[in-house]
């Protein structure tokens, strides 16, 4: 008889094969060869047109049955080859180069997530690194100005060098009044904040839109990670190393109203800010307090206003919350910006001295412990204040 699925050994020779249309004669033929003592079988081919009883790939071996995919004749060798699947030759070569293609794929993936999470693992411990301990945090302010705005009166103010430790106008003092809070909170005595101003660059500026109507999540991702790299790449191209800094803020003077300063935007993915200024704006300790609470968010910490009113929520958007009276406050909250004045009335400051950083700010940046935090607006019988260290009293003016 015929092997099935082992090729045909010497001791099994002679094998004939013979092809007849003709179904009666093969038998006829099968018959006589019986009577001498052949062994003799009889295969009848399948109608169909491309069927065939014997395998595709091994045309001595009889087919077991037909390839999964291309539904070739195939022999139980083919099945074994393909590890139990029914495949005829070819396709379980084509299968198999696709797999390890995928594997191959997959791997160099794997390799490359590997890589990218080192990175982000990296950047992550740097950007950390940046801003950890007492400092110096190092704090880029980028501006910048078309031609019309270059010259207004608000720039001048910002850039200029200080007059005075009590003036608080310019760039210059967001350093020494972050490094004045942190001293209250933490007993420092070192550098904590590191300003360094650059321009005003004269370029026009085009920024690309946060969000527009219909933005999938990938969109919506996407941009607000074009939107500060676009300030970025403006820095770049003056020839300033953006990632030297441990936080980015990007200052725009424009024309409009000094509305224009909700705008701002600050965050602490990226520790990056977008300041926008007025260019018709005349009280620099606005634009000063509106880029400290950008560098806060920036630092971590979050807005301690009602975004429905704008007003400062009690207790953690006030400074002195258990004042008595409570109106007027003496300092607004950095996270809060305005100063408090009466219920549902609040005035800007004049002088950045006016500012405070709260307890709850301070413990979203990490200068104090939140345990600290939720002690002092907890209020018992004894004042937050007289249970904390006197050092700590948000009230103390700094000398």
């Amino acid at each position: 008889m015929l092997p099935r699925s082992e090729p045909v050994r010497a001791d099994e020779l002679p094998l004939i094969t013979r092809v007849t249309r003709d179904a009666a004669k093969a038998q006829r033929t099968a018959a006589r060869l019986r009577l001498v003592g052949a062994k003799v079988v009889v295969i009848e081919e399948p109608i169909e047109r491309g069927w065939t009883a014997f395998c595709l790939s091994h045309p001595a071996q009889l087919a077991a049955r037909n390839c999964e995919i291309c539904e070739a004749a195939i022999c139980p060798g083919c099945m074994v080859a393909a590890n139990g699947l029914s495949l005829c030759e070819r396709c379980r070569d084509d299968r198999q180069n696709r797999s390890r293609g995928t594997r191959k794929r997959q791997l160099i993936l794997a390799l490359f997530f590997t890589a990218f999470i080192y990175q982000v693992v990296q950047y992550l411990q740097d950007d950390q690194a940046k801003i950890a301990g007492n400092g110096p945090i190092r704090v880029g302010i980028f501006q910048f100005a078309d031609r019309s705005t270059l010259h207004a009166p608000i720039v001048r103010t910002l850039n200029a060098e200080p007059v005075g430790a009590t003036n608080h106008q310019s760039l210059a003092d967001l350093g020494p009044w972050f490094d004045s809070e942190h001293k209250r909170y933490t007993g420092a005595t070192s550098q904590y904040m590191q300003i360094e101003a650059r321009g005003p660059f004269v370029i026009d500026i085009a920024p690309p839109p946060l969000a527009k109507d219909g933005d999938t999540w990938f969109q919506t991702m996407f941009r607000a990670w074009q939107y500060p790299r676009y300030f970025h790449d403006l820095v770049s191209d003056q020839g300033i190393n953006v990632d030297d800094y441990g936080v980015k803020v990007y200052v725009i003077y424009g024309n409009g109203s000094r509305d224009l300063a909700s705008h701002s935007r600050g965050s602490k993915k990226g520790r990056v800010a977008v300041v926008f200024v007025s260019a018709e704006e005349k009280n620099a300790a606005y634009a000063l307090t509106t880029m400290a609470h950008e560098i806060g968010h920036a630092l971590g910490a979050a807005d301690a206003y009602d975004p429905a009113t704008s007003l400062a929520m009690h207790p953690f958007g006030f400074v002195e919350p258990f004042r008595n009276p409570l109106y007027p406050q003496r300092f607004s909250e950095l996270m809060a910006v305005d100063l408090p004045v009466a219920p549902k009335l609040e005035v800007e400051v004049a002088n950045l001295n006016q500012v405070r950083v709260g307890y709850q700010t301070a413990a979203d940046m990490n200068w104090i412990d939140k345990e600290k935090a939720h002690l002092f607006f907890t209020p018992p019988e004894i004042t937050p204040e007289q249970r904390l260290d006197p050092l700590d009293d948000p009230g103390e003016a700094p000398k």
